[in-house]
């Protein structure tokens, strides 16, 4: 499309007294176009002609015309420059207070879905305030009954250790074996023997100065024993094993206090009565002296025995393929020391040559005290 043409415009000009304007012409050397000008309506005009001394190629000027310099392909017309429905700045203004123009839609899902989670946040909050009233009144029922529960085990402890101190005091004033029964365990079983050993000594021994301690027990998965520490008239002190039986009352397991033997154990050690079978309670040692008729260590296991209240000693034998070794080592391996306190059964046989030696018959108890009463000997 062609560039629009200018409007014509009508001009007046006063020839007649307006100043001649001074005309400066420009020329490249072609001086023919300027043949008819008059010298004296205009000055000569200026030649641009080449600096002295300069000797390059004399180039015409060439100025580029208009329609070279267009670079659209379409013009825009001076109506649209004048177009008057075009908005101005006061009617842009006008719609920044236009509310209903400038609203933006509001996001009312949000709105729905923050009330329901508020919803849900005051219902889980109130079912949980509910279940923690409960709970914390379930807390104060078992608190509570814990402590009324402890209260009356300190009250039964109190009253079984007013029990044990009484029981102590009256079994150090004893003076006979039928005042001394109805405090021991077994009596039936303990009777004879209390009558050996008291055949030889007082039955109104030491005398009681003080009680030092009551110390509960658990005996092979048993806690109805208790050690008491007591301080004796030989300023010796000793301890008591009770048991508490059925009826709540506590029973002095007497073999233990005296450490019962079937004979004095430096007695058995000197005379060593030879064809019978006696029991001892004593502390077992593996060893390994072979002699005499027990000197090949491959025939014989060798234990080392003795008492704590003597310095004697003997060395039991036992076959060694026989299970007696395996029964009395478990009892050393599950006492944590390297001897155990047993309760074993001794024979010394006839015209034996080893002055130490016995033979290991059996093992009675695993311990000085007979958790329950060893079945009678057939």
């Amino acid at each position: 499309m062609s560039r629009p043409s200018k409007p014509v415009e009508l001009r007046p000009v006063d020839d007649l007294h307006a100043e001649p304007e001074d005309v400066v012409r420009l020329t490249n050397n072609n001086t023919d176009a300027f043949k008819d000008v008059e010298a004296k309506d205009v000055e000569a005009p200026v030649v641009l002609g080449q600096p002295a001394g300069l000797t390059t190629p004399k180039v015409p000027v060439k100025l580029p015309m208009r329609v070279d310099l267009e670079t659209r392909s379409q013009e825009p017309g001076v109506e649209t420059i004048i177009d008057p429905e075009l908005p101005t700045s006061e009617l842009l203004e006008d719609e920044w207070e236009n509310p209903e123009k400038n609203a933006k839609p509001i996001a009312w899902g949000w709105f729905a879905l923050l009330a329901i989670i508020m919803t849900s946040a005051v219902i889980w909050s109130l079912a949980n305030v509910g279940k923690s009233v409960k709970h914390n009144r379930q807390i104060k029922e078992h608190a509570s009954s814990i402590l009324t529960t402890e209260e009356e085990e300190e009250r039964n402890a109190a009253k079984l250790i007013d029990k044990m101190d009484a029981l102590i005091r009256d079994f150090h004033n004893a003076s006979s074996i039928s005042t001394l029964l109805p405090m021991v365990r077994h009596p039936e079983r303990v009777k004879p023997l209390m009558e050996h050993y008291y055949g030889t000594r007082p039955v109104l021994g030491k005398r009681l100065r003080s009680i030092t301690a009551f110390t509960p027990l658990t005996l092979k998965n048993r806690a109805d024993f208790w050690m008491v520490s007591v301080k004796q008239s030989d300023d010796t002190e000793s301890e008591f094993i009770i048991q508490i039986n059925e009826a709540d009352d506590p029973l002095i397991d007497w073999e233990t206090y005296v450490r019962y033997q079937s004979m004095d154990w430096p007695d058995y050690v000197k005379f060593r009565p030879d064809g019978i079978s006696m029991d001892f309670r004593v502390n077992v040692r593996p060893d390994n002296f072979f002699s005499n008729e027990f000197s090949n260590s491959s025939d014989w296991a060798c234990y080392q025995l003795n008492t704590p209240d003597s310095d004697e000693f003997l060395y039991g034998y036992v076959r060694a393929d026989s299970p007696l070794v395996a029964e009395i080592n478990d009892v050393i391996l599950r006492s944590g020391s390297e001897q155990a306190a047993m309760i074993l059964k001794l024979h010394i046989p006839q015209k034996i040559e080893s002055k130490r030696g016995v033979i290991i018959e059996k093992l009675v108890c695993d311990s000085w005290l007979f958790i329950e009463p060893p079945a009678p000997e057939s």
